[in-house]
């Protein structure tokens, strides 16, 4: 999910938020959800700006930032601040709980210059985001500040967030990276990581670094691919991980997973691009395993 160059590396230490053993993470008891992923590159303008010399390449600015960033930490690492990160891709999953089973119900996908400018898309996010319990991986620490800082930028209203989700250990946000970590208490992993610990595919053919790269090619197609496997993944290890956590019982969780396993096909064809669809195709056959089917699943897309 989050990029070397353009997207937050894994501060696998850092603030610890309200996680606490014992207590189960849905005794406020939601019952929708919803699940989000972004990619970002670096803001042009205030790349520019930050540069101090507009008439440079925009490219030879980015480099000249980031080899100033690498050697300000000594080497260990090139990402810039949050700032400097704008939304080019994003996904949403959204699920609602009935009888103690989790049904997804709907998937968004949204590119920068395809969906709209971004105030839309921030008005929208946060819209969507209103009244439900939102799921990510380390969003806490990435994904929902972007969203704040790009909000400030362009003078985007967010109340509800604010009165709600946005603080520590809070029941309308739940990041998987702060509960597989027990708060961070212990040391974390990449999402790809606990993906492929669990039997899920992980990132495959793109990673966080080509985000950049597959923008300028003008790839968005690749580009909402690749977010939307971060998005249903995380999504699947959610449920995988209130098995465990006792939210839901085993009956559930497997309804739960096979739920998914019939909706995402149809999904999929109804709310993605055929060029995304053709390229989610074989992952979601490589997902056969975890869903508990080993028939191909690409038949229905």
């Amino acid at each position: 999910m989050h990029r070397s160059r353009t997207r937050a590396p894994r501060p696998w230490g850092g603030d610890r938020a309200d996680v606490r053993p014992g207590r189960s993470i849905l005794s406020v008891k939601p019952r929708r959800f919803v699940t989000l992923d972004l990619e970002t590159v670096p803001d042009e303008k205030l790349v520019s700006a930050v540069d101090g010399e507009p008439s440079r390449p925009y490219a030879e600015q980015v480099g000249r930032l980031l080899a100033e960033r690498k050697a300000r930490s000594g080497g260990r690492s090139d990402f810039l601040p949050l700032p400097f990160h704008r939304p080019v891709a994003a996904g949403f999953l959204e699920a609602e709980e009935r009888d103690g089973v989790a049904r997804v119900t709907d998937l968004v996908s949204w590119t920068d210059g395809r969906g709209g400018d971004e105030v839309g898309f921030l008005g929208r996010t946060w819209q969507r985001l209103a009244g439900r319990t939102l799921v990510t991986f380390h969003g806490r620490g990435f994904d929902l500040p972007v969203l704040e800082l790009r909000s400030l930028k362009l003078g985007v209203p967010a109340p509800a967030h604010f009165r709600g989700g946005r603080g520590e250990g809070s029941p309308e946000h739940l990041d998987l990276l702060e509960l597989l970590t027990n708060g961070r208490k212990a040391p974390g992993a990449p999402l790809d990581l606990y993906a492929k610990l669990v039997g899920l595919p992980g990132k495959e053919g793109v990673a966080g670094s080509d985000v950049q790269a597959l923008y300028e090619r003008g790839a968005l197609d690749r580009l909402s691919a690749y977010c939307m496997t971060d998005v249903v993944q995380t999504w699947l290890l959610f449920l995988r991980y209130r098995l465990v956590e006792g939210s839901l019982s085993p009956v559930g969780y497997e309804a739960s997973v096979r739920q998914a396993r019939d909706a995402l096909p149809s999904l999929f064809a109804r709310r993605l691009e055929p060029a995304e669809r053709e390229l989610l195709a074989p992952w979601l056959e490589r997902c056969g395993p975890f869903l508990g089917d080993e028939e191909p699943l690409r038949q229905a897309l």
